[in-house]
């Protein structure tokens, strides 16, 4: 599921593409420049059958925490507000705009929770780890990886 999009700059030209993309930036490395069509690597994408997945991707309890962080400091929050605007009659709006910070990362926190526990995520992780493999399939791919750096498990080798 393309959520966002990656800006790439080509090391050649120094043109600039956007290219959609996961969250995670699962996909090909190998990029080609699309005004010089040079070849390159950018090291922000992660080929999943080698360089696995990135751990918060399905780490349930790294979101859980960052929810109750964002929920204590949004009650924080909206207590001094209250206590503020009845002694004084107003209250800073800086603290109205942390609250709602709080809030919105309580929000996707708690997002992300549903996703790992509902087992979205594991879904998703599925297809990337697919893909990845078909693409592994291809000789030529895995050349241009090595010719790159990177490791390549045996299996993937011809």
């Amino acid at each position: 599921m393309s959520l966002s999009y990656a800006e790439m700059t080509c090391p050649n030209c120094g043109a600039k593409t956007k290219e959609s993309c996961n969250t995670w930036m699962y996909g090909s490395p190998v990029k080609t420049c699309a005004s010089c069509n040079t070849e390159y690597i950018d090291r922000r994408w992660r080929e999943v059958a080698i360089d696995g997945f990135d751990p918060r991707s399905s780490n349930s309890g790294f979101y859980l925490k960052g929810l109750l962080g964002f929920v204590v400091f949004t009650v924080v929050c909206v207590l001094l507000l209250f206590l503020m605007s009845a002694s004084s009659g107003h209250f800073p709006l800086k603290l109205l705009v942390a609250a709602i910070g709080g809030i919105l990362g309580s929000v996707f926190c708690a997002y992300r929770l549903f996703v790992i526990k509902s087992g979205i995520q594991d879904k998703d992780n599925a297809v990337f780890m697919t893909e990845s493999k078909q693409r592994l399939k291809n000789s030529e791919y895995v050349e241009k990886l090595e010719k790159y750096g990177y490791k390549i498990p045996d299996e993937f080798k011809k």
